[in-house]
């Protein structure tokens, strides 16, 4: 993997922001002991967490650092207010999201940080991921379009943009109110909000995270939830807008909504993940 290939002249704030619910006791400790190896050091780390019968903070108070903001609401909410929370305390202008469960590579927020310095039009950045299992086996890698027109173009279709990687600038965001709870799939939404809006994406071509697919993960038992928030979510932002190939992916995932769960998750697999890491796109 590449790191950018001229270091930035000094390291502005970047704020991460994460939410946590019933973290799990190996993964969410080396989520945090990874992003604290970041290269990039100049962080602010906010993680919100929801109560639940696992106390994150237990399973990280060996970690002594000063750039924690560790926040633990009294009652349950739900991940766009846990993020939005983390939004209104964040202070730098580049945010880092992440989860619970994935592994950032170490020059994470360094090569995301120096696309934003050298293209100051850019709003949202992600990057393709490399899928592991529950023990950091690699299964492989899931690619996204690359550039600003296919990323937009392919919003019709489906999220171009992996939440657990993006990085963002908070004020572009904060200036739509934020994450919207209209919608179950918070991140799509948000993002062709930003389309609208005229926000500039982009997808770094390598991954930056290993993104986590085990038993507990919300990615394995929500999956078809997700689905139907997502045809209600394209229908509410899209409806009148697809053309051809759109409507017959639309078509195809409300025929999946009457299948049972275990083969939607199966052909998510296999569509979505590929052994090779494909060079362009």
């Amino acid at each position: 993997m590449s790191e950018p290939h001229s270091p930035l002249p000094e390291q502005p704030l970047v704020s991460v922001v994460m939410g946590v619910w019933n973290p799990h006791p190996r993964h969410f400790p080396e989520v945090v002991e990874s992003i604290l190896a970041q290269t990039y050091q100049n962080l602010q780390i906010i993680l919100i967490e929801d109560p639940s019968e696992r106390d994150g903070r237990e399973m990280i108070n060996h970690l002594k650092d000063d750039r924690f903001t560790h926040i633990r609401n009294e009652t349950r909410t739900s991940l766009p207010d846990q993020l939005n929370q983390g939004l209104k305390i964040a202070t730098a202008d580049l945010i880092a999201r992440g989860d619970a469960d994935d592994i950032w590579e170490p020059h994470r927020v360094a090569t995301q940080a120096q696309c934003f310095h050298e293209d100051p039009e850019l709003v949202v950045l992600g990057s393709t991921l490399n899928i592991i299992d529950d023990d950091g086996n690699h299964l492989g890698y899931r690619d996204y379009p690359r550039k600003h027109d296919t990323i937009v173009n392919a919003l019709r279709r489906y999220c171009p943009i992996a939440h657990p990687v993006v990085m963002f600038k908070r004020e572009a965001v904060m200036a739509l109110g934020g994450y919207h709870k209209d919608f179950y799939v918070e991140d799509y939404d948000l993002w062709c909000r930003l389309a609208k809006a005229g926000a500039k994406f982009e997808n770094y071509p390598e991954p930056l995270v290993r993104y986590r697919v085990h038993p507990e993960s919300m990615k394995s038992t929500k999956l078809k939830k997700q689905l139907g928030e997502t045809i209600r979510m394209k229908e509410a932002h899209f409806r009148g807008k697809m053309v051809g190939a759109d409507r017959m992916r639309l078509l195809a995932e409300r025929g999946l909504m009457m299948m049972p769960s275990k083969f939607v998750l199966w052909l998510f697999g296999q569509m979505t993940f590929s052994k090779e890491l494909p060079s362009s796109n």
